[in-house]
């Protein structure tokens, strides 16, 4: 209930800064940037924001232990819709989604699906953290990203050094649980520790991490591509700097896609790159409908067109 009631907390007051926001704006200025919009550019974001599913499922490939159900077609099926439960539904159900069908479509067990998903969330951290490192290194962030930066590389370091410990140590770690779990808990736990080897991995370790990197790098060009399909021609370090401020905005996704928060963040960005608000709120719009057209639909057509989903475990 506390979290709860802290996330509605949350929720009421950036809508009503949002709201706040609107008033100060002109929106039939607005609705005419709208007008203005370049279509082979935003075609061009939206191959870039699409080209992170195969990204995303490459990574989890080399990620999951070997199984003999597991290709790269059934991975970037189970990515998808993974990413598609992600942009349409709250906190965690995604998360959860993406454990079930690894462990069901992909076949690779719950156990091993929890080790997958613990290794991308920390490398998710990792390229957030070289994404805010670099725009710190061009500009003096805002006393807010800063905290928010250092909270990162706190949470990140933690996670690391957790999961360091159950892939370097797994059969202490097993022995532990085995005396302080139930027992229908003690299998999933045993199968994770030795899943994390990519961890003891420099070759499958540093080319996930590239993959993550390539994720963000893809998520840049997107960001430029939507730039130039409203006719601005701002520096790379702007792209950078608007998805800082989205990584740090949707750290704790209050609202379903994040919509709302999304727009509020990348108009925050562009005002402080002196984009005039009522363009911000436009590019905004946009730019958060290919994100999700990129990466909420593809999963959703995925599954009508699949006959059926059973579990191949």
């Amino acid at each position: 209930m506390p979290r709860r009631a802290w996330r509605v907390t949350a929720l009421v007051a950036m809508v009503a800064l949002f709201a706040l926001a609107l008033q100060r704006m002109d929106l039939t200025r607005a609705w005419a940037e709208l007008g203005t919009i370049r279509a082979a550019w935003i075609g061009a974001a939206l191959l870039c924001y699409v080209a992170i599913l195969p990204l995303w499922a490459t990574q989890w490939h080399l990620l999951a232990p070997p199984a003999p159900s597991l290709t790269r077609r059934r991975m970037l099926e189970v990515v998808a819709m993974t990413s598609s439960v992600l942009n349409t539904t709250p906190m965690f159900v995604g998360e959860a989604t993406g454990v079930l069908l690894l462990a069901t479509r992909a076949g690779i067990g719950r156990g091993a699906a929890l080790s997958v998903l613990a290794m991308d969330q920390l490398l998710v951290g990792l390229a957030k953290l070289v994404v805010l490192s670099s725009v710190a290194l061009t500009v003096a962030l805002p006393t807010w990203m800063t905290s928010a930066l250092i909270s990162l590389l706190v949470a990140v370091a933690a996670l690391l050094i957790a999961l360091a410990v159950a892939s370097w140590r797994h059969a202490d770690v097993a022995r532990l649980t085995d005396r302080m779990l139930p027992r229908r808990f003690r299998g999933r736990l045993t199968a994770f520790g030795p899943a994390l080897a990519p961890l003891r991995s420099p070759a499958r370790g540093g080319g996930a991490l590239l993959l993550a990197l390539a994720k963000k790098a893809a998520e840049v060009l997107a960001i430029l591509c939507v730039q130039r399909a409203f006719g601005l021609s701002l520096p790379l370090s702007s792209a950078v700097l608007v998805l800082a401020t989205l990584n740090v905005a949707t750290l704790l996704p209050l609202t379903p896609a994040n919509v709302g928060i999304y727009e509020a963040a990348t108009i925050v960005a562009y005002q402080w790159l002196g984009v005039s608000a009522e363009q911000a709120l436009g590019i905004a719009v946009v730019q958060h409908l290919c994100f999700f057209v990129a990466l909420a639909l593809p999963g959703y057509w995925w599954l009508a067109g699949a006959k059926r989903l059973t579990p191949t475990i």
